[in-house]
């Protein structure tokens, strides 16, 4: 069948609806879901040979198509959900493993393939050697993150894992493509290695400051749209490709002082990423923000489902003979994980050794060793090398004429091989054993506070379906025999989930016991805070850079609390520097604080401080199996915060009664508001009025939600 446009739409459609029934099978048999993708792209390579299928192989997975069309997504959906703090706290680890861990995997796997494979009857050179190692240094985190997600791995792990991978891919292409370049250019002198390394530096610092640039940008255009969802996501999707793009264009086309500009596509698309899921995360429309989010999530997923389905099927078009290269495959595979536990054991090593971060347990090494999976940017990596009839392959032909390359096959169709024979390793070997490996190691075991939660969240919910069969009964939807028998049911639950609570507690002994309680009743309580908070923003009682203060207080809390350290029992104590993302909206900002924003900062802080007050002596009426004072020490602490919060609040009205009158009538007005805009969507839901109505309603409504407190 002759390849055309709506044969290559077929093929796509076709392979999308696979993908979604793989993914379901992979739901039921509780398969790694990339894993299986790949499984079934190799079956379905001879359902491709049958003609009336044939139209399968029309859509391939090229390197143009992963660059410039599915990488952008994967990159920026994992970057945009990254927690700049968290990366920051962490930046050791993740650039030490994803640039000095890298540097050290490519040459561990250059050097022992170049002193191994002549004992297995190949003399490789040492910069092809080079160059296998930088691709397959490449990590694909994809798989091995859906089943920590689903085990549940410590956030740090997943974190430092995703973070590495996501540097690493734009740090191991840079390399790549300067190893290339030196193979491609026939040149190995010094000055050739010079200016290699010199593009390498390049790419890495262009590419921070051109998706920092890009990033920033794209932020400021979206705070300037207000709820309009469409334009918000699109200028989202447009900032990942553009990014992306323009820096291969700068990459080729620009010229300094007779220095070659070099941008690195990937590591500009991961800053803009974090940039925008930080920075420009609260300019993005608070009612936009869920759509944002399940949009990403589905076009990554979409993604990964094609790149992976097409990694199977690609194989058909590799005409190579892997019969006869099953020893070198077998031996790179033995190298590769050798390589890769020195990239991790020996920096992280250090780290720990000299503490300049958090330790990282041996347990997390070992994961990280052998959780490296290799993917499709290996693979397209190998397949940018010049094959026959592409551009550029003469330059291959010379280069193994100098380097005298006497086998019947080129460098191209060796170092396809064994990339594939060690992405194949990882993908169903490693991928497959990774969960176990988890369990066995105690990853995945709670900690105390975990506990200590499970337990307080088992009975809240019984609690409330106990409420819900009351309700049920009086409605006569469950007969009185019915109600008794459910009522039985889970008083017993609530009865047991009371008694491990409080032996758990008697477990921890007094002092610890009393700690741990107190600190999951201060990260509840600083939860509630949070959602009360988000609320008055999204109602648009708060301005960003006041809202980003707060927030910034309250994760501070929560940080500490996670670290065990207590919470701090004084407001005054807190000493808060601004963070990057803060310092960009106070830079950006067209005033400094006046005293509308200090009233409005203490006044939210005295309706969430009211909130959590309410929410705890709520709770304390329940029995938790531990003393109702435990709740009454965190109440007198939030009614301590709240009388400092009004007190500065009452201060700065008496001093600008007029002004604040202003400010508080309108506030009141946006809650109000807030309110019409609920009776309008009930109303909608329940069809009392028609489309146009609503949107008239609606239209009006957020018009007066988005004026400025200050503007009156």
């Amino acid at each position: 069948m002759e390849v055309t446009f709506l044969s290559a739409s077929l093929s796509l459609f076709f392979l999308l609806t696979i993908s979604i029934f793989t993914y379901l099978l992979s739901k039921k048999i509780n398969f790694p879901y990339t894993v299986l993708l790949i499984i079934v792209g190799l079956l379905l390579i001879p359902l491709s040979k049958i003609e009336v299928f044939s139209f399968i192989n029309h859509f391939e997975l090229t390197p143009d198509v992963l660059f410039y069309v599915f990488l952008p997504i994967l990159i920026f959906e994992s970057a945009y959900n990254m927690n700049y703090r968290q990366v920051i706290k962490n930046w050791k680890s993740i650039s030490s493993l994803a640039i000095i861990g890298l540097i050290i995997s490519t040459f561990v796997i250059g050097g022992l393939m170049y002193f191994i494979f002549p004992l297995l009857g190949f003399q490789i050179p040492f910069l092809v050697c080079l160059l296998f190692g930088s691709l397959i240094s490449a990590t694909d985190p994809v798989a091995v993150l859906s089943i920590f997600k689903n085990i549940g791995a410590p956030r740090r792990l997943t974190l430092i894992f995703e973070g590495e991978s996501l540097f690493n891919d734009g740090t191991s292409l840079a390399l790549f493509l300067v190893i290339l370049g030196i193979v491609l250019n026939g040149e190995m002198s010094v000055s050739t290695y010079i200016e290699g390394f010199g593009s390498f530096i390049s790419m890495m610092i262009g590419g921070i400051l051109f998706g920092s640039f890009t990033g920033i940008l794209f932020s400021k255009i979206i705070g300037k749209i207000k709820n309009n969802e469409m334009a918000e996501i699109s200028l989202t999707m447009i900032l990942a490709h553009l990014t992306f793009i323009l820096s291969e264009i700068i990459s080729h086309n620009i010229n300094i002082l007779g220095f070659d500009i070099k941008i690195s596509g990937v590591i500009a698309t991961s800053i803009a990423g974090i940039i925008i899921g930080n920075y420009g995360r609260y300019k993005i429309s608070p009612k936009v923000e869920a759509h944002m989010n399940q949009f990403w999530e589905f076009f990554a997923f979409l993604c990964n489902s094609l790149v992976f389905i097409l990694m199977g099927l690609i194989l058909s078009h590799i005409n190579v003979n892997f019969g006869m290269f099953i020893i070198p495959i077998l031996a790179t595979i033995v190298i590769v994980i050798i390589a890769r536990a020195i990239s991790i054991y020996v920096p992280i090593g250090f780290l720990n050794a000299f503490k300049l971060e958090e330790h990282i347990p041996a347990s997390w090494q070992h994961l990280l060793s052998w959780g490296s999976l290799r993917g499709a940017l290996a693979l397209m990596m190998v397949l940018m090398i010049p094959g026959i009839g592409d551009t550029n392959y003469d330059k291959i032909l010379i280069f193994q004429q100098s380097i005298g390359w006497k086998f019947d096959f080129d460098i191209r169709e060796f170092l396809i091989v064994i990339t594939i024979g060690s992405i194949m390793f990882t993908l169903f070997i490693k991928a497959t054993t990774i969960g176990y490996m988890m369990k066995k190691l105690g990853t995945t075991q709670l900690h105390d506070l975990e506990k200590f939660e499970q337990q307080e969240g088992k009975i809240l919910a019984y609690l409330k379906m106990l409420e819900k069969l009351d309700s049920l009964y009086q409605k006569k939807y469950l007969t009185i025999s019915e109600v008794n028998n459910l009522k039985k049911k889970y008083e017993k639950e609530l009865k047991n989930s009371v008694e491990i609570l409080k032996n758990f507690i008697k477990t921890q002994g007094k002092d610890n016991g009393k700690s741990l309680i107190q600190r999951a009743l201060s990260l509840h309580a600083l939860g509630i805070e949070k959602q009360y908070l988000k609320d008055l923003f999204s109602y648009n009682e708060i301005e960003e850079k006041n809202f980003k203060y707060i927030l910034n207080k309250i994760n501070r809390q929560i940080e500490r609390l996670e670290l065990g350290k207590p919470q701090l029992k004084d407001i005054a104590d807190e000493k808060i520097s601004l963070d990057f993302f803060q310092k960009l909206v106070e830079f950006f900002s067209n005033e400094k604080n006046n005293f509308i924003d200090n009233y409005v900062i203490n006044r939210t802080k005295a309706i969430i401080t009211r909130k959590v007050i309410k929410e705890l002596k709520m709770l304390s009426e329940i029995n938790f199996g531990f003393e109702k004072e435990m709740f009454d020490e965190i109440i007198d602490l939030y009614k301590k915060f709240n009388l400092i919060a009004n007190e500065k609040k009452d201060t700065i009205f008496n001093e600008h009664k007029t002004e604040i009158s202003v400010v508080e009538g309108k506030l009141a007005d946006k809650s109000l508001l807030k309110l019409e805009e609920n009776v309008i969507n009930d109303l909608y839901c329940k069809e009392i009025i028609t489309p146009k109505l609503y949107i008239t309603f609606m239209d009006e409504i957020e018009k007066e939600i988005l004026k400025d407190i200050k503007s009156i």
